[in-house]
């Protein structure tokens, strides 16, 4: 890889580290602030693929001779994320907090996209691909999710990982649908 290739990728993972440790943040504030069960293990399950996100993303800038190191503690950048991240105090109801994620997960779908349209090598491309098609799944079932609640459909039940793993098996529908 040539020098400037070398540095657009360590500066392209290090960008999106920082943002799926803000989306990892935000998924475990929102699941802890949840009352609903099978919301809380969604949302758990969703911080638990931003850590799963960060450690390709390490393998990587490791691969590239970086050595990672724990974030500083900082307030979080992306819309969405900084009110659920920046705060003491959540908002108050499942809606509310869920609309959060959905602005956290769009303000990181922008920047996956933004950094899809540059000029990478092709390891980081794919890598970056697939975790943006991932997250798009995630952004969607989120909205789902907050559309069930914000027209009083009940609570989503403990299918949602079910339904999450659907959603990332190609070819599979959610059930219902």
């Amino acid at each position: 890889m040539e020098p400037r290739e070398r540095k657009l990728a360590i500066n392209t993972l290090s960008h999106l580290l920082e943002i799926c440790r803000e989306s990892e943040i935000g998924f475990l504030r929102a699941a802890s602030r949840s009352q609903k069960p099978g919301l809380k293990e969604f949302l758990g399950a969703e911080a638990l693929q931003q850590a799963l996100f960060i450690a390709e993303l390490q393998l990587e800038l490791r691969k590239l001779g970086v050595a990672v190191t724990p974030p500083a503690p900082g307030a979080a950048k992306l819309r969405g994320w900084n009110e659920i991240v920046s705060t003491r105090l959540l908002p108050s109801g499942d809606e509310t907090v869920l609309l959060l994620c959905e602005q956290g997960e769009r303000a990181a779908l922008g920047e996956y996209l933004a950094i899809l349209h540059g000029d990478l090598p092709v390891a980081v491309f794919q890598l970056v691909e697939r975790q943006h098609f991932q997250l798009r799944e995630a952004y969607d079932r989120l909205s789902q999710i907050r559309e069930q609640l914000r027209k009083g459909e009940g609570t989503p039940g403990r299918d949602l990982n079910r339904d999450r793993l659907a959603l990332s098996s190609p070819g599979r529908e959610l059930e219902g649908e």
